[in-house]
């Protein structure tokens, strides 16, 4: 029993009363310093957030995290006791810190609660990876910094706490659990570092000084004098200077160009903008069919209403940046180099430096308009949805930087409502504007451009001039047909190579519609080595209300300073009709002629047709889970919750088991072991064991005698047991197996009188408690010199019996 516990006489038994463990003055200290560090580290992720609130959150969990670790070891529990704490707390507070977003529920460990805290906490770093930063500060993805923040804590408590044989290692622990938060924020973070000065000097001096102090402390146990105040003054300034340099440093030895390791260009966004079909394809669904009529048609039909932009301002449905020698189509790896060329999770913010106009924008779709593709106008800034669910297409909303275009998978429909803040930039265009050319910018071949492009440009020098020569070819020697008049049904719908080729460039004469002039006009600037894309949009009227007769395809161009210039429509294309006389078809006129590039194409009045599809997959799986229901299976969330929250449970449990396992192990092997001496030495160590676990002070290892350790145990018979083991140990014939046996159940028996009296708590924490599994450490007073001394008592003691 250690100096100073209160010991508590009960007639026959003596019992040490258990003290609490709090730490001292110094360990509080490291407490400190490590949640400084660790908040030093979490500020890396601020070019990934919105506001702070990410940071208090973990820091929040840092401080939760190490209270688990302090309250295990001030209540004698073992490591994993902290450990099913820490997961009570993130199951109980994680709701309320950070899916506040969900409302009321988040309050309550509801089922919804806690599949998102799982979903989150598995797949978080994915939607934060491929999420356009900054991400809205305030929505589910701060479980991610609130699981770091807790497991941050609850092990760098632990590490404050651990005590190892060497003094450097024992500083050292704690310093690494901080350094390696800080390597996950910078992998979790951004190319561009938050701040070189936090993320480096500071939390370089910190720990470094942190290091220093806690090597001094372990290391000197006796310190002669009083420490100099210039000694102190002079490593605080050492560090300064090292803080100081280690930035320039590191530039001169890598490169000012040296680029930082992070996920985030290692990750490969899962969203696929090829599985949707260009709605290029599907363009006649947007001309005046006169008399006749068709279900997918909307050129009288209102698509969307608009508000906040001018009169002529353009609207943009879709950026189609690839040629594959059939349609034009949106790519995840567009014409343009630059960053953001795939379309990502965005948050409500969007960070899009433009310059130019900003604009509030309001927009309500109309009957004509479904699908994946969202007008949008400029360069998008912010995006809020304001009706059908506007939290699922918050989460599904994807943006690509270098396009400007938007889609929702998961669907937009008729009377949805959404605003947004843009910047609309300088967007004209002249024959001597400057070119800034990518390399690998040509589609498809277009080989059946090689004459025309001599014969349309052969009077221009310059790429650009070129370009608009072969618009002004373009205007001047087509005509403009939808294939509607009966007359003119001869001239079908695509922009296919046969299309493009044999039916309009080497026709006579060229006859087409935006569909066809649009995805010439683009390739040909593409060939003549300017980079071109086709945009399909629409033109605000004047009473803001955009029909199926608005929309229009026009073409952008990539000028010298590296932003895309509209050529707007009427710059290369035709208003002429063509000549009456036309060879007839009965060949029916469908606005999707053209497949679409994939087999998986979703429902919109855009020729996005297999809504159906779509529609009786969902209903089968309700049914299937209906059906479920009905049979008397449990519902999903059931069975999510057993598989994610189950699997931690498991693991819990298995380590639990491995030392209720390693323990029974352990007493099998001490109590038949070969030599029969070795028996009784195994049984004095059970109960020298089952003591530790109950928390009493009993020394242990080579240098402690078995009549110092009864003196510690709790147990009247403990000295008798300790002299009989010393007599059959040290007697001079070996004993027989049988006073062996009745040694051993002398033991059993006095371990269960140990635990009369225990509360069942105390007696299963007992059971996994750790104390016995770890080795045993010399105490002051046990050294070399002791140790010799104890065995020249021992052998004294044995002459004497």
């Amino acid at each position: 029993m250690s100096a100073g516990s209160p010991v508590v006489t009960t007639g026959t038994r003596t019992r040490a009363v258990r003290t609490r463990r709090w730490p001292d003055v110094g360990q509080w200290a490291d407490l400190g310093v490590m949640v400084l560090l660790v908040g030093l580290a979490l500020s890396g992720l601020a070019a990934s957030f919105i506001g702070v609130e990410f940071l208090v959150v973990g820091v929040i969990g840092t401080l939760l995290g190490a209270g688990c670790s302090v309250l295990a070891r001030a209540f004698g529990l073992p490591m994993v006791a902290a450990v099913l704490l820490a997961v009570l707390v993130f199951f109980l507070l994680g709701g309320p810190l950070t899916l506040r977003s969900l409302g009321d529920t988040a309050f309550l460990p509801g089922p919804e609660v806690l599949r998102t805290l799982v979903d989150q906490l598995l797949f978080g770093w994915k939607d934060l990876l491929t999420t356009l930063p900054p991400v809205d500060g305030s929505g589910p993805l701060l479980v991610l910094p609130w699981v770091i923040g807790l497991l941050a804590g609850l092990l760098g408590a632990g590490a404050v706490f651990l005590g190892t044989a060497r003094a450097w290692a024992t500083a050292l622990v704690p310093v690494l659990v901080a350094t390696a938060v800080l390597v996950v924020s910078i992998l979790l973070g951004v190319s561009q570092p938050q701040s070189l000065l936090i993320q480096g000097g500071v939390f370089a001096a910190v720990a470094l000084g942190w290091l220093a102090v806690r090597a001094r402390r372990e290391s000197a146990s006796v310190r002669v004098g009083r420490q100099s105040p210039t000694r102190v003054l002079a490593g605080v300034l050492l560090l300064a200077v090292a803080s100081g340099l280690a930035l320039p440093g590191a530039r001169a030895l890598m490169g000012e160009e040296s680029e930082r390791l992070v996920l985030r260009d290692h990750v490969e966004p899962p969203f696929d903008i090829g599985r949707y079909p260009s709605p290029l394809a599907a363009f006649r669904n947007y001309v005046d069919l006169g008399q006749r009529s068709e279900p997918t048609n909307v050129f009288d039909k209102e698509l969307f209403s608009v508000s906040g932009l001018e009169v002529g301002a353009r609207m943009r449905i879709a950026t189609l940046d690839h040629w594959d020698g059939m349609v034009y189509g949106a790519t995840n790896d567009p014409l343009s180099a630059e960053s953001g060329d795939s379309f990502q999770r965005v948050s409500s913010v969007i960070d899009n430096p433009v310059e130019g106009e900003k604009v509030r924008v309001r927009v309500r779709l109309g009957t004509g308009y479904s699908g994946v593709w969202l007008p949008t106008a400029g360069a998008l800034q912010s995006m809020e949805f304001e009706s059908g669910d506007p939290t699922a297409k918050s989460e599904s909303f994807r943006y690509n930087l270098a396009t400007s275009t938007a889609v929702v998978p998961s669907m937009l429909h008729p009377g949805d409502a959404y605003a947004f803040d843009a910047v609309l930039p300088e967007d004209s265009v002249a024959a001597d504007s400057g070119v800034s050319p990518l390399p690998g910018a040509l589609n498809a071949d277009t080989g059946f451009l090689d004459q025309a492009r001599d014969k349309w440009t052969e009077k221009a020098d310059t790429p650009m001039s070129r370009v608009f020569a072969a618009a002004d070819y373009l205007k001047d020697k087509g005509r403009y047909s939808d294939g509607v008049r009966r007359a003119e049904r001869g001239y079908h719908p695509g922009h296919g190579r046969k299309r493009l080729s044999d039916e309009f460039v080497n026709a006579d004469p060229m006859v087409g519609n935006d569909e066809q002039y649009a995805a010439v006009m683009a390739l040909m600037a593409n060939k003549l080595g300017v980079p071109a894309r086709v945009v399909l949009g629409a033109v605000v009227p004047e009473d803001g209300v955009v029909r199926g007769e608005h929309v229009e395809a026009w073409v952008e161009l990539r000028v010298e300073d590296g932003t895309w210039r509209t050529l707007p429509a009427e710059r290369f294309m035709s208003t002429k009709p063509p000549a009456e006389r036309q060879p007839e078809t009965q060949e029916p006129m469908t606005g999707t002629v053209v497949p679409p590039p994939a087999p998986i194409p979703p429902p919109s009045a855009l020729g996005e047709s297999a809504d159906s599809d779509l529609r009786a997959r969902m209903q089968q799986e309700k049914q299937e889970e209906e059906q479920q229901d009905e049979e008397g299976g449990l519902p999903a969330w059931v069975g999510t919750v057993a598989t994610w929250v189950g699997i931690p449970l498991l693991l819990v449990a298995l380590v639990l088991g491995s030392i209720l396992g390693a323990k029974l192990l352990r007493r099998r092997r001490r109590r038949t072991a070969p030599v029969v001496s070795s028996r009784f030495v195994g049984a004095w160590r059970e109960l020298v064991d089952h003591a530790r676990d109950l928390g009493q002070p009993v020394p242990a290892g080579p240098w402690a005698t078995r009549r110092e350790q009864s003196r510690k145990i709790s147990s009247d018979l403990a000295p008798e047991l300790a002299r009989r083991a010393d007599r059959f140990v040290f007697g001079p014939a070996e004993p027989e197996a049988e006073e062996a046996e009745r040694y051993w159940e002398s033991v059993e028996e006095e371990r269960r009188e140990m635990m009369r009296g225990l509360s069942r708590g105390q007696r299963l924490r007992a059971a996994l408690s750790l104390a016995s599994l770890r080795p045993a450490r010399p105490r002051r007073g046990h050294g070399p010199v002791s140790r010799a001394r104890g065995l020249i008592r021992v052998s004294r003691q044995r002459l004497l019996d």
